[in-house]
């Protein structure tokens, strides 16, 4: 009976109720038709028997056809009686009133024609909505008419099908709720899974089926409907979390990259190897969550991974006691620095190389990574994870690619320290060239100085150096004199003091300030640079003689193909060159004679001949 609390049982009971209303209605119009086409005939029967009969009877009695009309009228309970003439007025009539009166006034034309034509028969005013019976006794006789009205005839089929109706609808009604409750009986199962399909199409995959009291092939299609959802759930479930995972996958991997990009991008900027290296282990630690971060250099022997950077309490306390690892030792550093390669243990109770280390006792997982740059083996990188099977191909490959970063940071740096020290090293050569070069200059001149005194007027100064001029250079800074108008700097070059300068202000000026005396100073530098840039002009265009005048006697020696000539030539060419100078020639091998050609003063030359060079 819970199926008559339902509104879907409703529902189809009114589908049904609805649908049948209209066979229904169908039949009950048919057979009303059929019923009053039966009774209208048969009335007319009647009523044209009763014509016969009020026919007969006022033929029998004549002279009594008006009381006939008004007993036939009694006696059939309402049907009007009447003879009517040849020119349609009324002989006799049941209604005293209307005797003497024209039929046209209650017919039709048509009918009044039909019933004047003289026939005997029965006559349906459609229009008037009467039965009329026509009767003539003989053709001289008047025309007997017995007529009733169709609602009066139709009124008692009217009850009847009502009462008969009532009693139909009802077991009608009765009939359909039992069908009703048989077919929803079939169907609630149907309707279940219809709508658990439809909450399914919905999105609702949480929703359930009762399946009690579902059999057969019903029974088999919910339970089937039931597996495929929870199978279909499953997958959804599995696939929401494959692709969870991948975005984390994504998001770690894009984390990894940033990371990988931070420390490339970070040790970049370092020069100093030490900072370099702390600074990369303290990054991989925000960035990847390794408790330790050890960065190892192999030694000058390369006998030894020292550890030179890390980021934890136990790796700090490794440094202060210099920790180092041999390579090829039972190290998991050991190992990855002997054969160049990564070394990864997962569970490093389980691996046999680990090196157990008691300031890192929380370890779990280590790997190893070499540090190689253009192919030399530079150290290692270290990290341990508090987690077995901490690491996975991506940290694998992105750590690999970080050692790689790390590697090229090392040598860069190295390079870099390497370059700065190389051109200190010019630097303080190439200064103390010039320092030198300045003291021979200064040491084969005599003193020289200059002097402006009006603007455009510079004088030649070859006296004795004035005191302020010493100091200055005494103390190779500028110093003021005591009225505070004089300024007297030194003059350097690469640290060689080479002269001083000084500066006097009219007797109305103002003191020197700091200002101006360092405008001072930076002229003083430029001025350094372009007496330095003078001097190697200088020594470049000396160098430019000797080698030209070298070229031309290299050219004059090469002309001749005499070897007693070649000397001859070389000796005066060298004599030539260098004035004043006496040039002898001596060769070598010959027992006791000597030829000698002397030449004290240019232009002479002295060719000798002997054993003595």
């Amino acid at each position: 009976m819970n199926q008559l609390r339902t509104p879907a049982f409703w529902k189809l009971l009114l589908w049904f109720f609805a649908l049948s209303l209209i066979p229904t209605g169908v039949v009950v119009v048919f057979v009303q038709r059929q019923m009053r086409d039966n009774v209208i005939t048969g009335e007319l029967d009647t009523i044209h028997s009763h014509a016969q009969a009020y026919a007969a009877r006022a033929v029998a009695e004549p002279g009594s056809e008006q009381e006939l009309a008004i007993e036939m009228m009694n006696i059939t309970g309402g049907d009007a009686f009447f003879l009517l003439g040849a020119d349609g007025i009324y002989i006799t009539h049941s209604e005293t009133r209307k005797i003497g009166r024209a039929a046209s006034e209650d017919f039709s034309p048509d009918t009044l024609e039909t019933m004047l034509s003289g026939k005997t028969g029965k006559i349906f005013d459609k229009n008037g909505g009467r039965l009329i019976g026509v009767y003539r006794a003989s053709p001289d006789s008047p025309l007997a008419v017995s007529t009733a009205g169709i609602n009066q005839v139709t009124e008692n089929l009217n009850n009847f099908i009502l009462d008969l109706l009532a009693p139909f609808m009802g077991a009608m009604l009765f009939a359909i709720f039992v069908a009703a409750l048989i077919v929803f009986s079939f169907a609630t199962p149907l309707i279940r899974i219809t709508n658990y399909a439809r909450e399914i199409s919905k999105g609702n995959l949480n929703i359930q089926v009762n399946t009690r009291g579902l059999r057969g092939n019903m029974g088999a299609l919910a339970s089937n409907l039931v597996n495929f959802i929870k199978n279909m759930q499953n997958s959804i479930l599995s696939l929401e979390q494959k692709v969870q995972d991948r975005d984390r996958e994504l998001e770690r991997r894009n984390k990894l990259l940033q990371a990988v990009s931070e420390v490339g991008r970070t040790t970049a900027s370092y020069r100093n190897i030490s900072e370099l290296l702390q600074r990369t282990a303290y990054l991989i630690e925000e960035h990847f969550g390794y408790y330790h971060v050890g960065i190892f250099l192999l030694d000058e022997r390369r006998e030894y991974a020292v550890l030179t950077a890390t980021n934890s309490e136990g790796g700090m306390r490794m440094l202060e006691k210099r920790h180092r690892l041999k390579v090829g030792g039972t190290s998991i550093v050991g190992y990855a620095t002997e054969n160049v390669r990564a070394r990864i243990a997962l569970d490093v109770g389980e691996d046999a190389i680990h090196f157990d280390n008691p300031d890192l006792p929380a370890t779990r997982s280590e790997m190893a990574l070499p540090l190689v740059s253009s192919g030399q083996l530079l150290g290692a990188l270290d990290v341990q994870s508090i987690e077995t099977q901490a690491f996975t191909e991506d940290d694998i490959s992105t750590l690999q690619i970080l050692a790689e970063q790390i590697a090229v940071a090392i040598q860069n740096a190295a390079l870099f320290n390497e370059t700065q020290k190389a051109l200190e090293s010019a630097r303080l050569v190439y200064g103390e060239t010039s320092r030198e070069a300045w003291r021979k200059m200064l040491a084969s001149q005599s003193r020289v100085g200059y002097i402006a005194t009006t603007p455009g007027t510079v004088q030649k100064q070859t006296e004795s150096l004035e005191s302020t001029l010493a100091k200055a250079q005494e103390l190779e800074g500028a110093v003021i004199g005591g009225n505070g108008l004089t300024l007297s700097a030194p003059l350097k070059i690469r640290g060689q003091l080479i002269g001083a300068i000084r500066l006097k202000k009219p007797d109305i000026a103002e003191t020197w300030t700091q200002d101006e005396i360092n405008l001072v100073n930076a002229l003083m530098d430029q001025l350094s640079g372009a007496l330095e840039s003078a001097r190697l002009y200088r020594e470049s265009q000396q160098r430019a003689a000797r080698e030209s005048l070298v070229s031309d006697i290299s050219a004059r020696i090469s002309a001749v193909s005499n070897t007693e000539s070649i000397i001859r030539e070389a000796v005066q060419e060298l004599g030539q060159a260098f004035s004043n100078t006496s040039v002898t020639f001596q060769l070598a091998g010959q027992p006791d004679g000597r030829k000698q050609a002397e030449g004290p003063r240019r232009g002479e030359t002295t060719l000798e001949q002997g054993t003595d060079l």
